[in-house]
């Protein structure tokens, strides 16, 4: 239980590092003036950034699950395969909770702590999105 509290803390950690350093190159490289590429810039910069985290989250799911076998870590509509925890992975992180993945065990923290780290990226990805809309109005 505590190297699932431990990792998780360390992807909660370079979430929050790629966030930052992505917002940090946006503030730095886009106009101060509404530019409508600059705008397209800065979402797909945040998207890519989202999606990389959902990915780390994802790897960390898929090596959890198959260097334990018969742990019982994850139940569902589960095949094993990257793609299914990179879609389980983007559930959690965006909270929408379908349901038909689902965690087992300490498993349980790292799945909530993603979706408090999604919820945060999130809000302050549509936070730096407005702050520059309202900045090139002035």
């Amino acid at each position: 239980m505590i190297w699932s509290i431990i990792f998780t803390i360390i992807l909660v950690g370079l979430c929050l590092k790629i966030h930052g350093l992505t917002l940090n190159y946006l503030s730095k490289n886009t106009s101060k003036n509404f530019l409508y590429s600059d705008f397209i810039k800065i979402s797909s910069f945040l998207i890519s950034s989202h999606v990389i985290q959902i990915s780390l989250f994802a790897y960390y799911y898929y090596f959890i699950y198959h260097n334990n076998p018969g742990a019982d870590l994850f139940k569902g509509n589960l095949t094993g395969s990257f793609l299914d925890f990179f879609y389980y992975s983007a559930n959690c992180y965006t909270t929408l909770g379908t349901g038909d993945i689902y965690a087992n065990g300490n498993l349980r923290i790292a799945t909530s702590l993603e979706a408090l780290i999604g919820l945060v990226l999130i809000a302050w990805t549509a936070t730096f999105k407005l702050s520059y809309l309202f900045k090139s109005r002035n």
